[in-house]
């Protein structure tokens, strides 16, 4: 199923459109890139940032993975404060994810329809 699309549920679109502030979640759509998109586990549901899985470091900064490269969400994107709150709020739950599931979505982006 390379390349195959897949409609993502409007509950895990809304997850991530909320923290990210992106509307439109009607019509969009995620590559697999060989995994199925990320979801609520061990007590969290991750978010994203330009479509990517956000991680953390141990200060509650957020990043995410391009090109394997890790990326800090900049402190002067509109999201930045409300990404860390959301780490703040769900650390332990975070660390639970992060430690069993997040190392497969490394990179992981979300393709859908930015309007």
């Amino acid at each position: 199923m390379h390349g195959a699309r897949i409609r993502i549920p409007s509950h895990w679109v809304l997850v991530g459109f909320a923290v990210c502030g992106v509307c439109g979640v009607g019509g969009c759509y995620a590559e697999l890139q060989g995994l199925p998109p990320p979801e609520y586990a061990d007590g969290y549901a991750p978010v994203y940032y330009d479509g990517y899985v956000v991680d953390f470091d141990d200060s509650g900064r957020p990043y995410y993975y391009v090109d394997g490269a890790m990326t800090f969400v900049p402190p002067t994107a509109p999201v930045y404060v409300d990404l860390v709150a959301h780490y703040h709020a769900s650390q332990p739950a975070y660390r639970r994810w992060s430690a069993n599931h997040g190392e497969r979505y490394h990179g992981y982006r979300y393709h859908g329809h930015k309007h």
